[in-house]
């Protein structure tokens, strides 16, 4: 049994200075996400991921495609995480997300009480992902979609992917 860890950046919003992830890239890094998952040919593989707009979302579409288990995390309440990493982007990425949790594959976690209270929810959750991931049974497969720099704030994919490095996780990088 494998897990597969993946992390994102979001799609670019509209006032983005620097592009990184611009919207009209989104059928190209589905694509590109959609055939690194099928190289996963373990059957009983479990995905976890956060439920951003882009990356996220991506992964986790293509990833319940597939029929198995999908664990995602929310650094925050629906409401306030839907305001802050969805939105911005567009109704179709929140529609996006509702069928996504609606998927009866989709094992969804909420923060904890202890995340709320925290100015940086976000690097909790990516620990709290990775800590998931590490005691499952089998190999730990990363997957990101990262141009390879620092992130706008703190919890980014470069903060997953270090952390996964550090104990001995399998990465693999997909450039958006």
């Amino acid at each position: 049994m494998s897990t597969v860890l993946f992390s994102g950046h979001m799609v670019d919003a509209p006032d983005r200075p620097s592009p990184r992830f611009p919207p009209e890239r989104v059928p190209v890094v589905r694509r590109a996400i959609a055939e690194a998952i099928w190289l996963f040919d373990d059957a009983d593989a479990e995905g976890i991921s956060g439920l951003a707009c882009g990356g996220d979302l991506l992964f986790a579409e293509e990833w319940l495609k597939t029929g198995r288990p999908l664990h995602a995390y929310l650094p925050r309440e629906e409401e306030d995480f839907l305001d802050e990493s969805v939105r911005f982007a567009g109704e179709d990425w929140v529609d996006s997300f509702r069928q996504v949790t609606a998927d009866p594959n989709l094992v969804l976690n909420g923060p904890d009480e202890d995340m709320l209270d925290l100015d940086d929810p976000h690097t909790a959750n990516n620990l709290r992902m990775l800590d998931a991931t590490v005691l499952r049974p089998g190999t730990l497969y990363a997957l990101f979609l990262w141009d390879g720099k620092g992130g706008d704030g703190p919890g980014g994919t470069e903060h997953l992917a270090s952390e996964v490095v550090e104990v001995g996780g399998s990465v693999t990088v997909l450039r958006p």
